[in-house]
């Protein structure tokens, strides 16, 4: 057995079944949770705690131009409207932990020429991801043997609490940063 998957194995997410029927509302705290990222290594949310965070859910082989590589390529707009910030960080969290392994993730972050000092791309073990994301209002299961989910993209502030949650995929690369800066904290 891989050394990643034995680590990914042991991460956990503090997400009660109780708090997966009920979405977090702006100003909520989003718990502390542990992925694990492009590069094998495990880290947690609070890591991100005094820097806004836009967290987006994918799965690296979505066929769905408009889901997935459409959240992909905003997070890619974005990075550039934030380059000159600080405080800020993207969080692409894969649903789909026995595909997309730390290489595919790296290899898929590589594609879309992410900043790895401000973007990472992370799993978790089983259905980690997908019940953290019911608490922002995600739906992902299998479906006629497909991956079949919604869209959600939370932007989180320097407290840790919930910013603003986009639902689906019209909103713009310029929204989200504009999230992401008044998310990041006073100067």
């Amino acid at each position: 057995m891989k050394l990643w998957l034995v680590m990914l194995v042991l991460l956990v997410c503090p997400v009660s079944p109780a708090a997966q029927t009920s979405v977090l509302n702006t100003g909520d705290t989003v718990p502390d949770c542990e992925f694990v990222d492009q590069n094998g290594k495990a880290f947690h949310l609070s890591q991100f705690k005094g820097k806004a965070l836009a967290i987006t859910f994918i799965f690296t082989r979505c066929p769905l131009a408009d889901y997935c590589p459409r959240m992909t390529g905003r997070f890619a707009e974005a990075q550039h409207s934030l380059a000159a910030e600080k405080n800020w960080h993207l969080l692409s969290l894969s649903f789909d932990p026995a595909n997309d392994t730390p290489e595919k993730l790296l290899a898929y972050a590589k594609i879309h020429n992410a900043d790895l000092a401000h973007w990472t791309f992370a799993t978790a073990a089983g259905n980690a991801v997908r019940d953290f994301g019911t608490l922002f209002g995600l739906t992902s299961g299998f479906k006629n043997g497909l991956l079949d989910h919604n869209l959600r993209t939370v932007v989180i502030d320097a407290e840790g609490r919930v910013q603003h949650v986009f639902q689906g995929n019209a909103w713009t690369a310029q929204e989200l940063a504009w999230e992401v800066k008044k998310a990041m904290p006073l100067k």
